[in-house]
């Protein structure tokens, strides 16, 4: 794809290796200064072809008419940001970049704040160019790209002006992971329809967007875009071309769909910095790590980000699976408002990783491994409208999580499938217990988004407050249903896999004295942002065996 637009009679002055302006002699020698010192402010990272690499140019301009070509009274925008993956320039007084670029590379630009590059039918930012003069090999089961020019000539950029204010919500939906086109339509009736119409900024797709079936990704595509916003997306391990001989060409089809795999763009008052920590083996094997070019193009774009601003990282693989995730650890150990999202799991955690020791930082990284909106993989008994309950492994339901951005600060906010959401946990306790059991019986609150850093606790018909115990077990509800299904004999439903620890549990034993009767146990929980939120439980204490 060529998401790049081409000058119209216009190629003098480009920024090249082969940089020699015309002018009259007697003012030669000045612009030649005047130039050369623009020319060094905007090249921020040193970028020199290498074996197999050529010079790429262009410009960087405002495309006032939104037809997606340079004309002539466009001007070119100073101080973009673009990139090869690795370096990074910025663009002098008159857009103009120049990149060495490889086989393979995708060239791009690095959105800046109140700007956006057009979007696609379905918000599909068309910021990037994919330089492949070969194309994709033959052998690969799904198209990856098609050969461009050895020589392309100049590269354009448009930018369309876009004020962004704070504070601003993003959507994070984790592993949609849509084997065929009716998993597609379970995606869009159960999670995607009722964010139709919200106040969201832009959307971004954590990875896992297919179930290994490339051919799937044009109808999610279609299905996620009717949200009506930009959409930013994440590459991951089920998003792989496995006819691929190695992980250069196992992104290809990834490359022409939607860019490049690893790359950043400002929003509002917030970096964030996309990374593809999928590592491609062969044979159908993969590994979460980060590779050399990946951390010198983190490095790089870091450079030009303040260190106060709030920089959101979006990957697939959680950290904990990545090989060398110390190395990027410490390129944020100096960055005190960092956020690290990923999916990959299929459930919902949040953690608190240390750094490397020699970083010296002692706050801890907040990572969230989101919930996925296909939660476990569309399996479990269907639904009145045919579609899986799909209770993830942690007993949370399926569905996607809401970020919400003012100024260098942020909260977070689970959206669950087919709820209420105000509904933010499930309160598990038998509906009639006999009161000599009564002290023996313990309340279980699983708090979807809850965290080592919530609080929780419970009172029963508005009496004193009790204090819940955090506690990681497998959920009762997700034990209940797997049993069930075992015994399901229905053959629209798809048996869930095996129960997991559950790391947002809290319990506390029932207090004595209940009488015999109806009850109401309230479970209120506070999160890490303050946010409260409530449960309640209906049962009966009776008098007799």
């Amino acid at each position: 794809m060529i998401a790049a637009s081409r000058i119209r009679g216009y190629s003098s002055g480009m920024v090249s290796t082969r940089f020699s302006p015309i002018v009259a002699p007697w003012r030669s020698l000045t612009m030649v200064i005047i130039l050369g010192t623009l020319f060094t402010a905007c090249a921020r990272t040193e970028a020199k072809p290498e074996n197999g690499q050529q010079m790429l140019e262009g410009i960087v301009f405002e495309d006032v008419n939104s037809n997606g070509v340079r004309d002539e009274r466009e001007k070119g925008l100073a101080r973009v940001r673009v990139s090869n993956g690795r370096d990074i320039i910025m663009t002098d007084v008159r857009g103009r970049w120049h990149l060495p670029a490889g086989p393979d590379d995708t060239i791009f630009v690095i959105k800046p704040r109140n700007w956006i590059s057009p979007l696609d039918e379905n918000g599909l930012p068309q910021f990037f160019y994919v330089h492949n003069p070969d194309g994709s090999p033959d052998g690969l089961k799904y198209r990856g790209v098609e050969p461009t020019p050895n020589e392309p000539g100049a590269i354009n950029f448009p930018l369309h002006r876009h004020p962004e204010s704070s504070p601003f919500s993003a959507i994070l939906l984790g592993d949609p992971q849509s084997r065929n086109l009716k998993e597609v339509d379970y995606l869009a009736r159960d999670v995607i329809e009722p964010m139709v119409g919200g106040d969201a900024a832009f959307g971004v797709g954590l990875g896992d967007l297919a179930f290994d079936d490339l051919n799937v990704l044009p109808a999610h595509n279609m299905v996620v875009g009717r949200m009506g916003i930009p959409w930013f997306n994440v590459h991951g391990n089920h998003d792989i071309n496995f006819k691929a001989e190695n992980d250069r060409q196992s992104d290809e089809t990834w490359q022409r769909l939607y860019g490049p795999p690893t790359y950043s763009f400002d929003w509002g008052t917030a970096h964030f910095i996309v990374i593809d920590d999928v590592v491609y083996d062969g044979d159908n094997s993969y590994h979460g790590a980060l590779t050399e070019d990946i951390l010198t193009f983190v490095e790089a774009d870091l450079k030009e980000i303040g260190k106060e601003t709030l920089v959101v990282l979006l990957m697939h693989i959680p950290l904990s699976g990545v090989r060398n995730a110390d190395d990027l650890l410490r390129l944020i150990a100096d960055r005190p408002n960092v956020l690290a999202v990923t999916a990959h799991y299929h459930m919902q955690r949040h953690e608190f990783m240390e750094f490397p020791e020699d970083t010296g930082r002692r706050e801890p990284l907040h990572h969230l491994i989101n919930g996925t909106a296909c939660g476990s993989w569309w399996r479990g008994e269907p639904d009145e409208y045919g579609i899986p309950h799909s209770m993830m492994q942690c007993g949370a339901p399926n569905g996607c999580m809401v970020l919400n951005i003012t100024d260098f600060d942020y909260s977070l906010r689970f959206m669950p499938a087919k709820m209420d959401p105000s509904q933010q946990m499930h309160v598990f306790l038998p509906g009639s217990i006999p009161v000599e059991q009564v002290t023996r019986t313990e309340v279980v609150a699983n708090v979807w988004a809850g965290s080592s850093r919530s609080t929780v606790r419970m009172r029963i018909d508005d009496g004193n407050w009790i204090p819940m115990i955090h506690s990681k077990r497998p959920d009762p509800y997700y034990e209940m249903a797997v049993v069930n299904e075992s015994l399901n004999e229905n053959p629209n439903a798809i048996s869930l896999p095996k129960p997991k620890s559950s790391p947002h549990i809290w319990v506390a034993d029932l207090p004595p004295g209940l009488e015999p009767g109806g009850h109401v146990v309230e479970v209120e929980s506070t999160d890490m942002f303050g946010q409260i939120d409530i449960g309640n439980r209906i049962f009966r204490i009776t008098d007799t065996p």
